[in-house]
């Protein structure tokens, strides 16, 4: 018997070998899916802007069920997840049993889910930031900041005006000069009657006045010159304020508080003010994107359902049917502008935010801990700044939205144009390195750096039309 001639050859073991490799693989790609090919980093961003509002990545409820262990329970193929995210009704049109027991769970208590403008790439990633799990701690392993308290933001509102005190202690004083001068004049009157004498005759206010600054003229014309020297300061100052507006905060229709929606419930700001990265304007969210989580969310945690019924009023929304009232008129909430600049002036949320990186808190502040909209002063930014340096804060002196802030910022905000992935500063590095434009270059980086002035941000025409 030949041995040999009944063993597979070395040619067949290696065929065999790469089938069983092939298999493997294959079976491994199969089991990866949608939840293992997304970048978990890119997905927390994705997610903070698009999703956080209603789940959350464990399996705490927030205004919708938590999403924690959404790769072993999904039980319908990948590209219906996709759907579902991107068009959630148009997946239940498709008769996928797992679909229908999702809808015929959570839709009647929670409504249909928005559909979300996000690609399948971007839903692999936040898939892949679910699966991953949330970070242990802050990124930069420093202690989490604490909410503020409701008693902290109501402290806030103490806006006693020192001005207001002075002018009563004021009157107070005059009231007390104008007795004491009737009660002088009186005893006077009666020593003089006692001695058989004619009371004094009887003189106004005014004149009795007239009468004590001419018998005091050295001392009524020293106070006269600072009064004056005041009172020039004062006016001086109150022009240099005109149309400076720092810690503006107006009442708004609803009491909506920045510090639950931001630090309580960590919404990213980009979730309701959608366009700030996309146009000039950051936006006020409609009642549809309020109504993306309070038509879970049917109770405060400070007013209760007082608050709440303000939208689902403005809206038309049933708070025991979980339903949308039909043919009702809906009503606009009417909030109050708190950021508005002359109508000379132009300003782009998209350039700032997309082109130029910055972070919210470089205008606004820590809105974490604010109560509605405010203007931030420019001392709670640099404040900010200090306390966050790793956050890339500009630290500014010149007061919030005037000419001098927006020229400071200009002239600190460094431009990164050697190693952008923005193709706009790609352009003007590429430019910049041929012909005469790699001396102008040079001459941007005596200082080591190259600023959005260097770039012709202190052109008048950039910001005036």
């Amino acid at each position: 018997m030949n041995l040999q001639s009944s063993r597979p050859s070395w040619g067949r073991k290696a065929i065999q070998g790469l089938v069983l490799l092939l298999a493997v693989t294959l079976t491994t790609s199969a089991f990866a899916g949608i939840f293992d090919e997304g970048d978990a980093a890119n997905g927390e961003a994705v997610f903070n802007a698009n999703c956080a509002a209603c789940h959350s990545i464990t399996n705490e409820v927030v205004a919708a069920p938590g999403l924690g262990g959404i790769s072993e329970r999904w039980g319908a193929s990948d590209e219906l997840l996709v759907k579902w995210i991107q068009n959630p009704q148009g997946a239940a049109e498709s008769g996928d049993p797992y679909i229908a027991n999702l809808v015929e769970t959570y839709v009647g208590v929670y409504g249909w889910m928005s559909a979300q403008a996000v690609s399948e790439a971007e839903i692999k990633d936040i898939m892949a930031y679910i699966k991953a799990g949330p970070a242990e701690g802050p990124a930069d392993g420093g202690d989490v900041a604490a909410c503020p308290t409701y008693d902290e933001l109501q402290a806030n509102d103490d806006n006693d005006s020192a001005a207001i005190w002075f002018l009563i202690l004021l009157v107070l004083f005059v009231i007390i000069a104008i007795s004491s001068t009737n009660i002088q004049r009186s005893v006077k009157n009666a020593h003089r009657e006692s001695e058989g004498l004619e009371p004094l005759p009887n003189v106004s206010y005014g004149e009795a006045i007239r009468a004590w600054a001419w018998k005091n003229i050295v001392f009524v014309s020293i106070i006269g010159l600072f009064v004056t020297a005041y009172v020039v300061t004062v006016a001086y100052q109150e022009a240099m304020d005109v149309g400076v507006y720092e810690a503006y905060e107006p009442e708004q229709p609803i009491k909506f508080y920045h510090s639950i929606h931001v630090c309580e419930n960590e919404v990213d700001c980009q979730y309701c003010h959608s366009s700030a990265s996309k146009s000039k304007h950051a936006g006020i969210p409609s009642t549809n994107v309020c109504m993306n989580c309070h038509k879970g969310i049917k109770k405060g945690s400070r007013w209760g359902e007082k608050e709440i019924d303000k939208i689902y009023a403005a809206i038309g929304f049933d708070r025991t049917s979980g339903q949308y009232i039909e043919d009702y008129e809906q009503q606009p909430i009417m909030w109050n502008k708190v950021h508005n600049l002359p109508d000379h002036v132009f300003f782009s949320h998209q350039q700032h935010v997309t082109v130029g990186n910055l972070e919210c808190q470089n205008c606004h502040g820590d809105v974490a801990t604010f109560k509605g909209g405010r203007i931030a002063p420019v001392e709670e930014v640099a404040a900010y700044a200090d306390a966050n340096p790793g956050a890339g804060i500009i630290k500014l002196t010149k007061p919030t939205l005037t000419m001098g802030w927006c020229i400071e910022c200009h002239n600190k905000a460094k431009v990164n144009v050697v190693t952008s992935d923005n193709g706009y500063y790609q352009e003007v590095h590429d430019r910049l390195k041929e012909g005469r434009g790699y001396e102008e270059m040079l001459r941007y980086m005596e200082d080591e750096k190259i600023t959005v002035k260097d770039l012709g941000g202190w052109e008048c025409s950039k910001c005036h039309y």
